[in-house]
């Protein structure tokens, strides 16, 4: 989106002053997040030194729902995992429960075996076996080399998706999935956008509020349909539901499916002054995370923080 936005210190303090509750956890994660949306400008030159080949974006594979990344080895960015690994480990064992696996981590990041790799394929493909079998060998939690495995992949991932301009955006829309378009994860939070004022022609005015996913992975961001859930594909009326405080909200809701159970936090801008750095504004939405998991639903995108 065109207006700038926060950064991720702005967001969390913002979220701070209005939920002071939350300020233990904030924190704790704002390091991490601060690091880890810094990486991408360290990154940027390795990818173009590493000799990694951009796949092309192909209409007829989007239109089939293939991702971009799908089927693609990328062994090429070992060198960039590994710089992102050593930068982010600390501060991700650092967080409450994660110091007893520091050792076990950093052995699987930063050994030359190329396990690491072995782990960021099955990550893409989805390959929940395939990261258990690898967690069981390194002596860790399944759940932990995922949440380690995301922590350090994602930033090399957003290097990877700036390099392109959106295809997926392009009208006709060739992209209708509720995943990236780019790495095939889910969101880990959904946008309304701002509206729109051309000072120069008031005709141009739009009244905003088109939803946008945001990848808990990459970062890239989509449109997507309103009345869709993004989990199952199920739309219509009744489909989607709002879940959000009576009062105070600042836009801030859970979008649920009735179908599926599924939710995504999500943010109406139209509400707010400021536009949030998203993953940090996803973290600050545990609140309603909270509130979701009373309800029985499930999260669309698992995080470290939304397991209850």
């Amino acid at each position: 989106m065109a207006e700038s936005r926060q950064t991720v210190s702005e967001t969390l303090a913002d979220i701070a002053a209005c939920r002071p509750v939350l300020q233990p956890v904030l924190h704790a994660f704002a390091p991490l997040l601060e690091a880890r949306a810094a990486l991408p400008e360290t990154l940027a030159p390795m990818l173009e030194e590493s000799g990694f080949s951009l796949p092309s974006w192909q209409q007829e594979r989007a239109q089939q729902g293939a991702p971009l990344l799908s089927g693609v080895a990328l062994d090429g960015l070992s060198s960039l995992v590994k710089t992102s690994a050593r930068k982010l480990l600390p501060l991700l064992t650092a967080l409450p429960g994660m110091a007893d696996h520091a050792a076990a981590l950093e052995t699987f990041f930063l050994s030359p075996d190329g396990k690491v790799m072995q782990g960021a394929d099955s990550l893409l493909a989805g390959n929940e076996s395939g990261i258990a079998a690898l967690a069981s060998e390194a002596g860790v939690p399944a759940p932990v080399l995922l949440f380690a495995l995301e922590t350090c992949l994602g930033p090399v991932l957003h290097v990877v998706a700036a390099k392109y301009r959106a295809p997926w955006d392009e009208r006709p829309s060739s992209w209708m999935q509720g995943f990236c378009p780019v790495c095939g994860s889910f969101p880990s939070i959904a946008y309304l956008d701002k509206r729109v004022f051309d000072e120069k022609n008031a005709f141009l005015a739009g009244g905003g509020g088109k939803k946008h996913l945001h990848c808990s992975l990459c970062g890239t961001e989509w449109h997507f349909r309103r009345g869709a859930c993004p989990s199952c594909g199920k739309e219509g009326s009744g489909t989607m539901e709002l879940l959000r405080e009576s009062s105070g909200s600042r836009g801030e809701r859970i979008d649920w499916c009735t179908s599926c159970k599924s939710y995504c936090p999500s943010v109406d801008l139209r509400e707010r002054d400021a536009v949030p750095d998203m993953d940090a504004m996803a973290l600050g939405m545990m609140h309603l995370d909270i509130v979701a998991a009373q309800k029985g639903l499930l999260p669309l995108k698992p995080s470290f923080w939304n397991q209850f």
